[in-house]
Formats: C-alpha cells, structure tokens, sequence
C-alpha cells in the first residue's frame, strides 16, 4: 500500500500501537488509546475490523479527523466478535459509496461471474475438463476425499504447469476451510510436502511438523522485534502474521532456521521461535485473508 500510495501504511494494531498485547486482553474496552495524528484516516479491508478493534479506532481519533472505512461486506467477517462493516452500512446512518465497476478481472471473469452468483444464492457454471486456456474458474466435482487429494496433488505437480506454466512455488496457492481433516492444511500442508519438496538432507522436526530448506512457511502471529535484513543492505524489525517466504537455511549449530520472505526479508528463526511459522503450501481461508 505505502509503495502504491507513497504514503506512509501500517496495520491498525502498529498504528494503535496495541500490536504487542496478547490477544487474549485485547477485549479490555478501557485499553488507553494514544491519539492519532492525522487529518484523514483510511481503513482498508475493512471487514476484518470486529467490535474491540473498531472501539480502539475511535477512541484514537481527534474530533474533527476524517475517517474512510473501504472494505467488502461480502468477504469473510472478523474472527473476532461483530460484523461491523455489515452493520454500518445497514444502517444508513453514514454515507457510502459502492463501487459496482470491475477493474482487477476482465468483466466476463468466471470468477466473477461465479462470485456474484453465490452472492445472490445461486450455483456457480461448471466447467469439467481444464482445456481453455482463456479460462479463469474450473469446478471439479468429486465426492471421494481420496480422489480429492490426488487431484489436488495433480494440479501442483504437473497439471496446472502443462494448463498454464503454472509453477508451484511461484504461482499456486492451495486454500481450505478447515485445518483438520485430511482435506485440512494439517494433513495437506504434509501431502504436498512430500509430492513438491524431497530435500530431505538436512530436516528440522518441530513438534508434528518437519521443516526442509525449501518449503514454503508462514508467518502466523505479529512478531514486532523480529531483526531481518536485505541483501541490499536494509535492515529493520518486525515480521507480521500472514507473511510468506521459503526456508532458505537450516543450521543445527547455531540452531537456528532461516526464512527469505516474499520481500526479500532474511529473517533467523531460533528453534525454540518455530511456532511462530506454518508451512504454507496449503492455508485456510480465513489466514489467506491474515485472519
């Protein structure tokens, strides 16, 4: 956002700087709040925000600043309690502005297309055999769990890159409702794992889970300490829940694991610190949103 605007962005917990709080006391409504210096405020994704978060947004603001909520009520709500944004625009008590105007896919997307027709409660077209390469939305309809994940394996290692030129590691994303469950990304992250990365000679098991250089992680909570540095030279602190990146090192001396984020972050990860990343060939829907 900061290089698209050339202003200044942050996430709302740095911003309130409420960020380092354990989420656990976050629903203290008497939390002290320090102003905000600002004449316009913008709140993007805004269905994301639940009651306690919109409570302290408020709390922060001088009387007179301006404040712009942007957000889909159609997306997914909050994790936490409220459906704010849903709410403020039902009740008609704030002007709004809807923009119905398709810009990110072409207008005859099957992906948008679909999403419309889910909005209004209907099923989306189906296309059973992945053969046009002009389109964006296929539907494969199968009742076996089993059949499911050999098919999900199939489209990562091969199916898609001879659709589209679709590369695992830089184009594909796997997502799914739930965690548990074979379809979960418990078992999915370890299926596709096994299929996509065979790096087996140096390993680093945590807990269930084993890490191999070359897998693709997650970060899974706000780390505001956390050093990284660039190979250019820039260094700074801070790694924030939903970012990705692919271990680049594992070293049992030092016992350490080191992470190249998707902004060319180099981040050491102490092992005793590996709770802090999933891997991420396959996350839920809701962490695919940073939720």
């Amino acid at each position: 956002m900061s290089e698209a605007t050339g202003e200044s962005a942050s996430t709302i917990h740095r911003l309130l700087e409420i960020g380092k709080i354990e989420e656990g006391n976050l629903v203290n409504i008497d939390l002290q709040i320090p102003p905000i210096d600002a004449d316009v405020i913008i709140i993007d994704e805004m269905s994301m925000v639940d009651i306690f978060i919109m409570n302290y947004i408020l709390k922060g603001i001088y009387l007179g600043t301006k404040l712009i909520l942007i957000g889909d009520s159609n997306q997914l709500p909050s994790v936490g309690p409220g459906n704010v944004l849903k709410d403020i625009i039902e009740s008609e008590k704030i002007s709004m502005i809807e923009l119905d105007e398709i810009f990110r896919q072409a207008a005859k997307s099957k992906i948008i297309t679909n999403s419309h027709r889910v909005n209004k409660g209907e099923t989306f077209t189906n296309d059973k055999e992945i053969e046009d390469k002009l389109q964006d939305f296929f539907y494969i309809s199968e009742t076996s769990q089993d059949k499911m994940l050999d098919t999900i394996i199939s489209l990562c290692t091969g199916r898609l890159k001879n659709y589209g030129d679709y590369e695992f590691f830089n184009n594909i994303q796997v997502l799914s409702p739930t965690k548990k469950g074979m379809l979960g990304t418990r078992e999915l992250n370890k299926s596709l794992q096994e299929a996509l990365n065979l790096n087996t000679d140096i390993e680093r098991t945590h807990g269930d889970r084993v890490f191999r250089i070359g897998d693709r992680v997650m970060q899974i909570k706000n780390n505001y300490d956390i050093f990284w540095d660039k190979d250019t030279g820039e260094t700074g602190t801070g790694i924030f829940n939903g970012e990705l990146g692919i271990v680049s090192e594992i070293d049992d001396v030092s016992k350490g694991i080191k992470i190249l984020f998707d902004d060319e972050k180099n981040v050491w990860y102490e092992f005793s610190e590996l709770d802090q990343i999933e891997h991420s060939y396959s996350v839920t829907i809701h962490k695919s949103q940073r939720k």
